[in-house]
């Protein structure tokens, strides 16, 4: 059988969660950004805490002050210059070797992480993983829009986006595969439960709490 293995990227393959620190990369000389950015930030993660807004919208208020209506090449060029270092300094040792062992075994690799496209795509190239999804982002000639060009790829939409992959584009016969998840957070549980074979890496309290009840695999790659 040929195998199907999917990453998340956040906190599974990084040691570190990617949009922020890269939000944070597209200001880092304007000093003058960092307090609105900061209190927009902060205030949108409680509105949806609180449940008054989607969690795309943490995303767009911590844009408004970073990206939006910057050049898709400047924007392009920041994104590959923080994929180079994060793949050169910011991957779990594990990661590491388990992504390799199973490139070494031919399996088919996918990354899904609800993380923006400019940053997945350009990390995924620099690994040589060849599919992936992502959150869309949204440009008018050649200008990033406010908006998103498709839902946040999130929770059950994130399952959503692989089951298209992998029937409009890898168009498997799930008789004649075995899937395979890694990911350490409780929201890719549909996703670990469509797999053949779930693992919980380096797991938040209520993805190691599903992960016994479910028996799925835990491994730490600290």
């Amino acid at each position: 059988m040929k195998n199907i293995v999917i990453f998340d990227l956040d906190y599974t393959l990084t040691k570190k969660g990617t949009w922020g620190r890269f939000v944070f990369h597209t200001v880092k000389y304007k000093p003058w950004i960092w307090l609105p950015l900061i209190l927009s930030a902060g205030f949108a993660q409680w509105r949806y805490k609180a449940g008054y807004t989607p969690r795309i919208s943490v995303k767009q208020s911590m844009m408004k002050w970073s990206m939006v209506g910057c050049s898709k090449i400047k924007m392009k060029k920041l994104a590959i210059e923080f994929a180079r270092n994060e793949v050169l300094q910011g991957l779990r040792p594990g990661a590491i070797e388990i992504l390799n062992c199973h490139k070494a075994l031919g399996d088919t690799i996918i990354i899904a992480s609800a993380a923006v496209d400019l940053l997945v795509k350009p990390i995924a190239e620099l690994l040589k993983i060849d599919y992936w999804v992502a959150t869309n982002m949204s440009w008018t000639n050649g200008v990033l829009r406010k908006e998103f060009a498709s839902k946040n790829c999130y929770g059950p939409e994130k399952l959503q986006r692989v089951k298209l992959l992998l029937q409009d584009t890898l168009m498997f016969n799930r008789s004649e595969i075995l899937i395979k998840m890694y990911t350490d957070s409780i929201s890719d549980i549909d996703i670990l439960r469509f797999s053949d074979f779930g693992v919980a890496v380096n797991p938040d309290r209520k993805l190691a709490k599903a992960a016994i009840d479910e028996n799925f695999e835990i491994v730490n790659w600290n």
